[in-house]
């Protein structure tokens, strides 16, 4: 088998030593084509790095630099600092081998750009490591008509000219050896990389991770589902639902079905987190894939690590912000604790009524939260951002555009919580308005009237106008319910005064130790009007005892036949001129 192969094997290097020949004369005509085209600059650029890279410093006999060379190192210390300039602005075409840079070309060559001569260098390099059989010792440096290419097996893969020495700030044979050993060396790693017993590696190495990513995801549904049990079914815990104190706050089917998918929400973000780590872990087995799984690590991770340095920058402000809310709080638990003993009665201060207590400490409150947002507002995150800075100015309008009314019925409250007009379960009338007080805040005083209707009225319709308190006085000096009769004047003021004195005495709620008296207050065409004014020290039965007064009074002067309703007589005389 050998034998017969030999021939053919013969004459494919015959042909493949004339092909190479012919590619030889080929590109050494294109060289010499384009060296010829060009070889005033390059002669230029050649005198000029010759200049830059060997020249010496030539004294005089005095020890001092001749006026021309002072020139020279002046002009080439400019050229220096320009092609650095240049250099830093621009990136250079890549050189690239599998996503892997090897290096940049910065020159053009010829009619030939660095672009495309990076190009094309990459795509012989490719060829480099797709050949079957490589060997490092046939990529060689070669000369042909002054100009330095760098060869594999006579093949040219790249040129380097004088200008890309000056770029690189090296010489030509420099830079030839230091992009031989790059190339060298990735060609040798990535097909030692690619290799057959390397890719039967990883594809094991591949399996062992899916293999790994089933067990663990088959063990965390296990266990989520044994946790699931125990919970719901076989634990003591939250049987009874959730509770504070007294109050239901979960019923015990709402909370287990939110147990079940709070345990649900947690499996499928750890099966994501898996999947998430276990891909990139993947694709960076080979080659050809590591790109993709530095991208995917870029897109997941890198908005975790820019959340985590965020967090850990933040952290030195949390800490200032607990500890000034901590301080707040502890002043408020003070102020509160004293407003506790004074509406106790246990700490009495001059001139300050237990009932002031209560508002103060909210006004205070208020007036610490206030500044606790003006203390804290610096340290919280993003409050530097127009987008935070435009949403406070929105918010600050919105308030003190809509609350015009609200706060002028909470300056009213403030106002009438320290005039003191009334306290709560007392008798008022404000308006029209007359009720008990049952609430009374900063905004508005809620009274019940007498049929059992709940009436609001703002503080400020409170504060603008009179309001009565038949409670404030009545429960010490007395509250005097009054009611009015017309009597004809035939009937003796002192009977009707006895009359309505013994009504008012009858009447239940009446006091007895203030007598009651009466008050003539309207002379008629043919009547009086009388009033009783009977003191109760009960303000809150009002409406009953004086329903109760008035029964009496007339039961008291249907009794003496004295009629309650005046008439009106018309005398008719007759008329002289109706005799005649």
């Amino acid at each position: 088998m050998c034998l017969l192969l030999l021939p053919f094997c013969l004459s494919a290097q015959e042909k493949s030593s004339d092909s190479t020949l012919h590619l030889i004369n080929k590109q050494l005509k294109e060289l010499k084509a384009l060296r010829t085209k060009d070889s005033l600059k390059i002669d230029v650029l050649t005198h000029e790095l010759k200049e830059l890279l060997t020249r010496t410093s030539y004294t005089d006999s005095n020890g001092k630099s001749t006026e021309k060379e002072n020139k020279d190192s002046l002009r080439i210390k400019q050229q220096l600092e320009e092609i650095n300039r240049i250099k830093a602005r621009t990136e250079g075409a890549p050189v690239v081998l599998q996503f892997d840079t090897l290096f940049r070309i910065y020159a053009n060559l010829g009619p030939y750009t660095a672009l495309e001569r990076a190009q094309t260098s990459s795509n012989k390099i490719k060829n480099l490591y797709e050949k079957a059989f490589y060997h490092k010792d046939s990529l060689k440096i070669k000369h042909f008509y002054n100009s330095t290419t760098i060869s594999y097996e006579n093949e040219i893969i790249m040129g380097v000219s004088e200008l890309d020495a000056l770029w690189d700030g090296s010489t030509v044979e420099e830079l030839a050896l230091s992009n031989i050993e790059k190339i060298n060396n990735s060609v040798l790693n990535l097909r030692k990389e690619n290799s057959l017993q390397n890719k039967i590696y990883r594809l094991i190495e591949l399996v062992l991770i899916i293999f790994a990513v089933g067990i663990l995801i088959y063990f965390l549904n296990f266990l989520f589902r044994k946790m699931d049990s125990f919970i719901l079914h076989h634990s003591s815990f939250l049987k009874k639902g959730l509770k504070v104190k007294n109050y239901e706050l979960i019923k015990k089917n709402q909370l287990n079905s939110l147990i079940s998918k709070f345990l649900i929400l947690l499996k499928y973000i750890f099966f994501i987190i898996i999947f998430i780590s276990s891909i990139p872990i993947a694709l960076k087995l080979f080659p050809a894939t590591q790109v993709w799984a530095e991208e995917m690590q870029k897109i997941f991770l890198e908005p975790l690590r820019s959340l985590s340095d965020s967090i850990i920058d933040y952290l030195p402000n949390l800490v200032k912000i607990i500890f000034i809310i901590i301080a707040i709080r502890f002043i408020l638990r003070l102020l509160r604790y004293f407003t506790l003993e004074i509406e106790r009665e246990n700490l009495t201060l001059n001139g300050f009524h237990k009932e002031w207590a209560k508002p103060t400490y909210l006004i205070i409150r208020f007036l610490f939260i206030c500044l606790t947002l003006i203390i804290v507002f610096p340290y919280l995150p993003g409050f530097d951002t127009v987008a935070f800075q435009g949403v406070s100015v929105f918010l600050g309008i919105l308030i003190s555009i809509g609350s015009s009314s609200a706060i002028a019925n909470a300056v009213a409250g403030i106002v009438i919580t320290y005039m003191r007009p009334f306290q709560t379960n007392d008798w008022i009338k404000t308006g029209n308005v007359i009720g008990v007080v049952i609430e009374k805040n900063s905004l508005v005083t809620r009274l019940k009237t007498i049929n059992n209707e709940d009436v609001t009225v703002p503080n400020s319709a409170i504060l603008s106008g009179p309001t009565i308190n038949f409670s404030s006085i009545g429960k010490t000096d007395g509250l005097a319910l009054t009611a009015q009769v017309k009597i004809r004047y035939e009937f003796d003021e002192r009977i009707v005064t006895n009359l309505l004195i013994s009504a008012a005495l009858k009447t239940v709620g009446v006091s007895k130790r203030l007598s009651p008296y009466v008050f003539q207050l309207d002379l008629n065409e043919i009547n009086a009007t009388y009033e009783i004014n009977a003191l109760t020290f009960e303000p809150q039965n009002m409406y009953f005892i004086k329903s109760d007064l008035i029964k009496n009074i007339k039961k008291e002067f249907k009794d003496a036949e004295i009629p309650l309703s005046s008439i009106q007589y018309v005398e008719i005389k007759e008329n002289p001129l109706l005799k005649k």
